[in-house]
């Protein structure tokens, strides 16, 4: 089939239908805008969002062209064969003075860099481009086409783009019967994470669609793009991270890990094969806060995985941890949609730790920890702590406790601390 069928055929088709997300693409860039992110988050239904609001803005899908690369009925199609899109856009859409193309899965072409960058010389595209991990990393597209694109990192959906998804709204500040709704919603969002595609699965259907995620991860992303001989390895390398999702663990210790599994992995091996899962955002580190970055780099890391869907498959329960790295993915979530100065730490002395340390810049701007049960005294006590160390160390008065649902305002030591239950602050309300 000819690419002028396939264009023709999306054109007639229409786009399907589409929930927002929260990540707005820039729509007026002479760069490429590349979305790069896990599989299955949802990449190709942020290009049919940002179709939609171009429509919305007055241009006729005539002039929107979208491939979808992965069509196998495009096989064998080489970087030569892109130019043939300039023809057709130009065929059908003579007075253009831009075109808006929109190329899904275009490492799937050898060449496509050459295409794309010689578009963006002529200033005459806006080119929007998704990543997958098998083929290309964000930071080899940027590399490919010279400083000419800006990366846009996709996560598994936010508690807010969750509730939009089950179809539940709510007028602010929320009712008793919705608040009720809302705490039953983030436990099945705590249980089995934020997919698109499950979120209106059964539990059962979730667990094994989640199994196929982590599949799909180890054999597409990970065995097709480095060649991983020992696949064993590395699923107990996913399989122990995951365990472990939430805690500071060392290259070391999780080379440790392994070989108590009977796993035989070299600790140069163990580090490679953590980089590459870090590469296509499996888990995530966050480094120790030192007013010295070297010392930051060299800290060990917190590990937080990309869904907390995950360590339910794995048969982990720990409800405290999973708190704590949907915060996190929020966290990271605002920094990639919102603020990209945004920057995240961990804090620790020798009496204990803060879960985050939030700067802007050189400016430290919240200290919040994460607490599942603060009806404990000793807990409570220990958590505040560790703030009010923080706090006088890092001179930061913005101290924040995140709970499962207890609020209020306390003093300690002439410092004000917040206690939020979790749905307040994931909802922003």
């Amino acid at each position: 089939m000819s690419l002028e069928e396939i264009i023709t055929e999306f054109h007639k088709l229409g786009i399907p239908e589409v929930k927002e997300r929260e990540l707005k693409l820039p729509v007026n860039l002479g760069q490429a805008v590349v979305v790069f992110g896990l599989r299955r988050t949802g990449k190709t239904h942020l290009l049919y969002q940002t179709i939609l609001r171009l429509m919305e803005r007055g241009l006729p899908v005539g002039r929107l062209f979208y491939i979808n690369f992965e069509d196998n009925r495009l096989e064998g199609l080489t970087g030569k064969g892109l130019s043939e899109i300039v023809e057709l856009y130009y065929k059908h859409n003579p007075d253009a003075d831009i075109m808006y193309l929109f190329l899904d899965e275009v490492q799937n072409v050898s060449g496509w860099e050459r295409f794309v960058r010689r578009l963006l010389e002529k200033k005459s595209a806006r080119i929007f481009i998704t990543g997958s991990s098998s083929k290309l990393l964000s930071k080899e597209i940027a590399t490919s086409l010279r400083g000419r694109s800006l990366s846009f990192r996709l996560f598994p959906l936010s508690f807010r783009e969750f509730l939009n998804f089950k179809g539940f709204e709510f007028k602010e500040p929320p009712i008793e019967a919705e608040r009720g709704k809302i705490k039953r919603y983030l436990e099945e969002y705590v249980e089995y994470g934020g997919f698109p595609e499950i979120v209106n699965y059964s539990p059962l259907l979730k667990i094994r669609t989640l199994q196929e995620y982590l599949d799909l991860i180890v054999y597409k992303d990970l065995v097709e793009r480095y060649g991983i001989e020992k696949t064993g390895a590395m699923k107990g390398l996913m399989r122990v991270i995951t365990r472990n999702f939430a805690r500071r663990v060392s290259i070391r210790k999780l080379h440790g890990m392994l070989s108590s599994l009977g796993l035989n992995l070299s600790k140069t091996k163990t580090y490679e094969y953590f980089s590459y899962l870090e590469d296509v955002g499996f888990v995530i580190p966050v480094r120790r806060f030192h007013f010295s970055e070297v010392e930051s780099i060299r800290s060990i890391p917190k590990l937080y995985v990309a869904d907390v869907g995950f360590p339910t498959v794995l048969g982990v329960r720990d409800f405290g941890y999973r708190i704590e790295n949907i915060v996190a993915l929020e966290f990271l979530r605002r920094k990639h949609y919102q603020e990209p100065r945004l920057e995240l730490y961990y804090w620790m002395d020798a009496k204990g730790e803060v879960d985050f340390v939030v700067s802007l810049g050189f400016e430290i701007k919240e200290l919040v920890q994460v607490s599942y049960n603060v009806d404990d005294p000793e807990t409570k006590q220990r958590e505040v702590n560790a703030l009010l160390r923080a706090s006088n160390v890092l001179k930061c008065k913005n101290l924040k406790v995140i709970t499962w649902d207890y609020e209020g305002t306390e003093a300690h030591d002439g410092k004000k601390i917040e206690f939020m239950p979790l749905w307040k602050w994931l909802l922003r309300l």
